[in-house]
């Protein structure tokens, strides 16, 4: 309740009496005892804050006494404290007013509590460290001085506007009426930090926490679980080495950041109960840590995903695709304090579409033009905000200086080539802000998508504004070294990401510039659009590479792939605490050397097709590193588990037999798996046709690439022409890929000169179709017999199939009647 105020209006645009040179000229704001004005002096032009006291409310009636309190400011050295200047009074017995003057420095701005007014539940993290960093100063210097303010409320904290200033911050924080309460109340004053955590309190309730950012919301708990919960309410320094420690908490403050990243790797130690948990890396999810654990740094094509070109990356599920890309992000390295930090050529960004999925699901280009746009906003401001993300961690922790000196200006930069007003918060100006400003269009894409038939269209971002501003970034941080960004652009696949929204987003991704380069991963070659909805088509070679991690394993070296596949499952066993296996060789041993011609002389001989040994199951790898994870997992299942292998004296711990059967039934088990999606059940039967056509040529063709005429090994089909296929077969040929039952080579040639895509049979199923790992021989096909085949397996199988000796077939090999039944299994066996 106020007391004995006079009106304001006696005071505005009336000269201080004693001060002739200063005029009242507004009212800031009104107290319980008094009234704060700005005052102006026309001579110097010099403004000054006057608080104007009626007499009757100070509560010593002695000047000394009260006037000592408010004195004690001077002697602060922080400039978070307003200084008090001077004194006077004003006594007009006619109008009964007797009040004192106070001058103090005049602070453009406004109180805390009226900030918190304008912005409800709309407060930054930022803020409010800024809020706490002042704070601990000030309470720091209070207790060398041995001062106290004894009334600090959000009413007396101001929130000066810096704006204009070269070089500083927007906004600063700054306390004032110190020594004013004990001049005017009778009550006990109250305690500093008690009021401090009051006021982060209400700070904190104006969170939109749901918007906040990974760090923002580690920092809000810290803020709400550590410092407002305990430290600043704690009087007992030895429950709390924090408690009114303003040193302390200063210190603590700072290392947040820190703190963040260090827990994150800490979470991230996650270790396997089993070699065989987490056979896909969408299971690890964050915890980047186990990531780099199990990340082989051999793996195969990583220098290719790392050239400087526009990439198509496709495998088959389970090839590594996500996990290369993770591991290559800046921001894992960061978590991990990758040892290579400071060498990398670029700066990696990792973004999967789940979230562009859910915001464009079935998405159709749209009637109005002025739309059309409307994904490329979404997506510029996702990947702005994780370029943002990602540049803050490192630069804020390899160059600091750096960063604080050049994020004010490279924010308000970036605010202007966005076309997004300034944001009037005084921490506006910083690269968390920016990333909340990122978010609401993110929001905004969101909404106009729901209402295109009618919602103004206009400011929505095209495909220049993501490289123009990674160049203006580029440009003003020197220690970035002109590194290009890489965008990983995970799961970028039909028909999850529809063609329409492919086309739509290609005019960016497929942008040649030197500052930005994207890399997509998709599951097959024929699940990406190679045009956009300008008409454009992409050439391979030219806009972008495409890179097979199926054909990638397929044509790589033995010694390159076994090493890999090698490291992998060290990886895995030594994540397991006393794992009874270090090794492959400890665990499968080495099969016996001999050709593939050999082991095609024993199956005509029906010897059975045993395999096994750590070089076999290299061999049987088509990138699908997963697949072989949990086929080892089988086979160690299926010898009685990990403690059976702790019993085994032997070398190899897993008898040749099991391994055998496991590579066998995995196989079978994957093609069961297959029948039940949609159009599976046929597609097995073309993969099925073939391999028993390719069987057939093992068992009664020989090859003529030899002078000593070995078995016909085929496990690929070669057409004589390229495919021209109608709309069903291609259908069929396109989920073959899909789900890589075919790995196609593109680049084939065939016996005619012409240019064909090869079509390699995925590698763990030859086995199970009694084929070897021979890539030497091909069954050779016209593009009508391959369509028959696709359309018709039976009949393929049928007509193609060899069931005497090729040489009794005559002038042509399609001929054959006999009703062979081919024999996969049999009495006899050996090992192979």
């Amino acid at each position: 309740m106020k007391r004995n105020l006079p009106k304001p209006e006696f005071f505005l645009q009336h000269t201080i009496p004693g001060r002739d040179d200063y005029k009242i000229v507004r009212l800031i704001k009104s107290g319980l005892n008094g009234l704060m004005f700005e005052a102006f002096a026309t001579n110097t032009s010099h403004t000054v804050a006057c608080k104007i006291i009626p007499r009757v409310n100070l509560v010593n009636a002695q000047e000394s006494q009260w006037l000592d309190e408010i004195r004690k400011v001077a002697i602060l050295s922080t400039p978070v404290a307003v200084r008090f200047q001077t004194m006077t009074a004003w006594l007009d017995e006619a109008n009964d007013i007797d009040c004192v003057l106070l001058f103090f420095e005049y602070i453009p701005g406004i109180d805390l509590r009226e900030y918190i007014k304008q912005h409800l539940h709309q407060i930054r993290v930022g803020f409010i460290e800024d809020f706490l960093k002042a704070m601990f100063a000030l309470l720091h210097n209070m207790e060398q001085m041995h001062v106290r303010h004894g009334d600090i409320h959000a009413g007396n904290v101001l929130v000066e506007d810096c704006t204009g200033q070269l070089g500083g911050p927007d906004y600063r924080i700054r306390v004032t009426d110190f020594g004013v309460t004990s001049a005017t109340s009778e009550s006990q004053a109250r305690d500093d930090y008690d009021q401090t955590a009051l006021i982060l309190q209400e700070l904190l309730a104006n969170i939109n926490y749901q918007d906040c950012s990974p760090l923002e919301r580690y920092t809000y708990n810290v803020l709400n679980t550590h410092f407002l919960a305990r430290h600043l309410t704690e009087r007992d320094r030895t429950r709390d080495q924090l408690a009114r420690n303003p040193e302390g908490l200063y210190h603590k403050l700072l290392d947040i950041p820190t703190a963040f990243h260090r827990e994150a790797q800490v979470k991230t130690k996650v270790s396997l109960s089993s070699p065989f948990d987490y056979l896909s890396c969408e299971q690890i999810g964050d915890s980047h840590g186990l990531l780099r654990s199990l990340y082989s740094n051999k793996f195969l094509g990583v220098t290719q995903i790392e050239d400087r070109n526009n990439l198509v990356l496709t495998g088959p599920r389970g090839c590594g695709k996500t996990t290369v890309f993770k591991s290559l992000s800046l921001q894992h390295r960061l978590l991990v304090s990758d040892e290579y930090l400071s060498t990398i050529p670029y700066i990696g960004i990792y973004y999967r579409c789940d979230d562009l999925y859910g915001t464009f699901p079935r998405y159709e280009i749209p009637s109005r033009t002025e739309a059309i746009d409307l994904p490329m906003h979404f997506i510029s401001a996702t990947l702005i905000s994780q370029v943002l993300e990602t540049i803050e961690q490192w630069t804020s922790v390899s160059f600091p200086d750096q960063f604080r000196e050049l994020e004010s200006k490279l924010t308000s930069d970036l605010l202007k080539l966005l076309e997004l007003n300034p944001i009037t918060e005084p921490s506006g100006n910083t690269f968390e802000a920016l990333k909340f400003a990122m978010a609401k269009q993110r929001k905004r894409a969101r909404l106009k998508h729901r209402f295109t038939y009618d919602h103004p269209m206009e400011g929505l971002w095209g495909p220049d504004i993501l490289p123009t501003v990674c160049a203006a970034i580029l440009r003003q941080f020197p220690s970035l070294d002109n590194r290009p960004f890489y965008f990983f652009v995970d799961d970028y696949s039909m028909p999850k990401i529809t063609l329409d929204l492919q086309k739509n987003l290609n005019r960016l991704f497929m942008q040649r510039t030197s500052c930005c380069f994207f890399k997509l991963s998709t599951e097959s070659p024929v699940s990406y659009a190679r045009s956009d909805i300008d008409g454009k088509s992409y050439v391979e070679g030219r806009e972008f590479q495409l890179l097979n991690l199926g054909l990638v394993f397929l044509h790589a070296k033995p010694d390159e792939k076994l090493a890999f596949i090698e490291d992998v499952f060290a990886r895995r066993f030594g994540a397991v605490e006393g794992y009874p296996v270090k090794t492959l060789l400890e665990l499968l041993g080495e099969s016996d050397s001999r050709s593939y011609n050999d082991i095609a002389r024993a199956i005509r001989n029906d010897k059975k097709l045993n395999v096994w040994g750590r070089h076999s199951l290299s061999e049987l790898c088509s990138g699908d590193v997963f697949y072989l994870i949990g086929l080892v997992g089988r086979m160690i299942e299926d010898a009685g588990g990990a403690s059976a292998l702790k019993t085994s004296p032997a070398v190899p711990k897993l008898r040749k037999e099991i391994q055998a059967d496991a590579i066998r039934s995995e196989a079978g088990s994957f093609l069961q798996g297959l029948r039940g999606t949609s159009n599976g059940e046929h597609l097995v039967h073309v993969v099925t046709a073939f391999a028993v056509v390719a069987f057939s040529y093992l068992k009664f063709r020989d090859s003529k690439n030899e002078s000593s005429s070995p078995p016909y090994l085929a496990s690929r089909i070669e057409p004589y022409e390229d495919l021209n296929l109608g709309k069903e077969a291609l259908s069929v040929y396109r989920e073959l890929l899909r789900y890589s039952l075919f790995i196609e080579d593109p680049r084939g040639k065939s016996r005619r000169g012409k240019v064909v895509p090869r079509l390699y049979l995925r590698r763990c199923l030859l086995p199970h179709f009694g084929l070897t790992f021979s890539r030497r021989d091909s069954v050779e096909l016209e593009p009508s017999e391959i369509e028959g085949l696709l359309l018709n397996p039976n009949k393929f199988e049928d007509a193609y199939r060899l069931r005497k000796p090729f040489s009794e077939y005559g002038p042509s090999v399609r001929m054959g009647t006999d009703d062979v039944q081919l024999e996969f299994t049999d009495t006899k066996e050996e090992d192979i």
